[in-house]
């Protein structure tokens, strides 16, 4: 460690000063009225519905939306280790700040320094801080990822895992003593994926641990090829180890526990409960990414953004960096894995994986599915999340040529991965993070005060990323108004409406037997009779008020809400769904 500390400390800088500029801001809460303030809300979420002793345990099944009905909200974005960061912070700081924008630098730091510490004893330490930089600040899908969809730009124990497990697999077959720490740090990384998001980042890690396991353990069979001698061979070498080092030791062993109380039994409980829900019936989305996508450049004129490559490709295109970790990448692993062609236990299991995620389509070729913590993934892009990890691995033999034309080649490879990184970095620091403004936060804080436990967003959306409540009518402004739910973690009350990213059709039916698709209609005129429903509905269930859209409005509708109501006491503009007033109901 010593002998790198200057190592460590550019490593440190450069990743914090690069994280920091691709953040941009860290004065506000995030918000842009979509994707990007769910995240947020899960920490909220979180925060209100965890208790800890004996076990982690959440309360899933709840009036906090959907009121007063009741969800269960199983299907919420989870990340745990984010979750009990925001859920600290917010009890810390009393309520809404800038903690994921913090939270994603300290990503970005773990995966860069951890990195640097697992490869630096076998490749060096120059190979060891490129690494680091690749799989963080310039792993670009996941840079393009924050915030919008912060559930799968943050993988840095994912990371870690993977290149642990590499690492582990390498000194084996090198016929190394692993120590044991090694061993509990390996298992200890496994329980700490657990607290990224689970159906798209933490399997990875998963994934390719269960690719290497037979390949590690028919190694070790051959080595020691007298089974009843393993007993006492074990029994020797934790003796051994725990002779030179057993503070080391105790140290993983208390950390391998506090990650299992945390992870685990939320990780069973969130697993079983989506696993009751029969999702057969639910068409599934055909989202895939064209392997060839690995061989675009992050280079001007011809990256993703620049040209429409789905034209030609038909795939389902989401963000820039989709299949294509870089060109030199790709490049350097090839040449890597030619080089170590003849040890095919060392690159088998990488290549596996590789091929696997390369190939998956979530209906017509679901690789992945074969793994169950795949069981509800369905865009095949993002595995490109991981592809900077694998073919870095596969890279890390290559070895600086000593022949002239050879040369040549290495000397182009390392301008090709200069212009890369210069252009894929660049050109996201000219894409900066929207924020929650002064005047949201302060009239959400109007609405805070206000005695009654839900406040009624009209018109409000009820939908699943999957497509359901879209055709039923419960969400009619759906660009507008996904994440309007979300802005409850400022002023703290119930919901009647909530986006997920998977809704079943059983979970719907309590809005479609109150007849809620008619009077959410663009453009309905309310009859006497909807009048008295909405009055007896706001006044029974001990509604504050109403946050009413006037954008999304006739002049007419927005008239006939004040009339009845009263006029409103504060307006903000809310991201997305515009102009937002507060209508309320109390003394009416």
């Amino acid at each position: 460690m010593r002998k790198n500390t200057l190592w460590y400390i550019a490593l440190i800088s450069l990743t914090a000063g690069l994280g920091s500029l691709a953040v941009g801001d860290f004065s506000l809460p995030l918000s842009d009225g979509s994707d990007t303030d769910q995240y947020e809300y899960v920490g909220y979420f979180f925060s209100k519905n965890l208790t800890l002793w004996p076990l982690p345990q959440l309360t899933l099944f709840n009036t906090q939306t959907f009121y007063p009905y009741g969800i269960n909200q199983v299907f919420l974005d989870w990340g745990f280790e984010r979750d009990y960061w925001y859920a600290l912070c917010y009890r810390l700081f009393d309520g809404p700040g800038p903690f994921l924008q913090f939270y994603y630098v300290y990503s970005l730091l773990v995966a860069a320094v951890g990195t640097f510490a697992l490869i630096e004893p076998r490749f060096g330490r120059v190979k060891a801080f490129v690494f680091g930089l690749i799989v963080s600040v310039f792993n670009f899908y996941a840079i393009w990822k924050f915030p919008v969809h912060m559930n799968v730009c943050v993988d840095h124990w994912t990371v870690l895992c993977m290149v642990a497990t590499f690492r582990l697999l390498l000194d084996v077959l090198d016929q190394r003593t692993v120590p044991l720490s090694f061993w509990l740090l390996w298992v200890w990384l496994h329980l700490q994926v657990l607290g990224q998001e689970l159906g798209y980042v933490a399997g990875f890690a998963l994934t390719l641990t269960t690719l290497t396991m037979p390949v590690l353990v028919g190694v070790l069979f051959r080595r020691f090829r007298k089974p009843g001698r393993w007993p006492s061979l074990v029994r020797d070498y934790i003796r051994d180890q725990w002779s030179h080092q057993s503070v080391r030791l105790m140290g993983y062993l208390m950390l391998i526990a506090l990650s299992a109380w945390l992870y685990l039994p939320l990780t069973l409980q969130i697993a079983m409960t989506a696993w009751e829900f029969d999702f057969g019936i639910v068409p599934e989305l055909r989202a895939w990414s064209h392997p060839l996508r690995l061989f675009i450049p992050h280079l001007l004129g011809i990256h993703s953004y620049a040209i429409s490559y789905e034209r030609w490709l038909h795939d389902t295109f989401e963000s820039y960096g989709q299949g294509s970790p870089g060109l030199y990448l790709v490049v350097l692993a090839g040449i890597g894995w030619w080089q170590i062609r003849q040890r095919v236990a060392l690159w088998l299991p990488v290549v596996g994986m590789l091929v696997l995620c390369l190939l998956y389509h979530p209906v017509l070729l679901p690789t992945l599915k074969l793994f169950p913590w795949f069981s509800f993934n369905r865009h095949g892009g993002r595995s490109s999340l991981v592809y900077p990890v694998l073919l870095g691995l596969l890279a890390l033999p290559v070895q600086w040529p000593q022949q002239k034309p050879a040369r040549t080649v290495g000397v182009f490879v390392l301008i090709l991965m200069g212009l890369e990184w210069f252009t894929g970095y660049h050109m996201r620091l000219f894409v900066p993070a929207n924020l929650a403004s002064e005047s949201l936060i302060q009239y959400c804080a109007v609405v805070k005060k206000q005695p009654g436990i839900a406040v009624l967003d009209w018109p409000f959306c009820t939908i699943g990323a999957d497509g359901v409540g879209a055709k039923e009518g419960l969400c009619p402004y759906y660009d507008q108004q996904n994440a309007v739910f979300t802005f409850r973690r400022f002023y703290d009350k119930n919901g009647v409406g909530q986006y997920f990213g998977r809704l079943h059709p059983d979970q719907i039916q309590p809005f479609l037997r109150d007849g809620w698709p008619r009077l959410l209609k663009p453009g309905y005129s309310f009859t006497d009779q909807d009048w008295q429903f909405l009055d007896t509905f706001l006044h029974t269930n001990n509604f504050a008020g109403i946050n009413l859209y006037p954008d999304l409005l006739t002049p007419d509708q927005a008239m006939a809400f004040y009339r009845r109501y009263g006029h409103p006491i504060a307006e903000t503009r809310f991201p997305a769904a515009g102009r937002v007033v507060f209508i309320p109901l109390s003394g009416k």
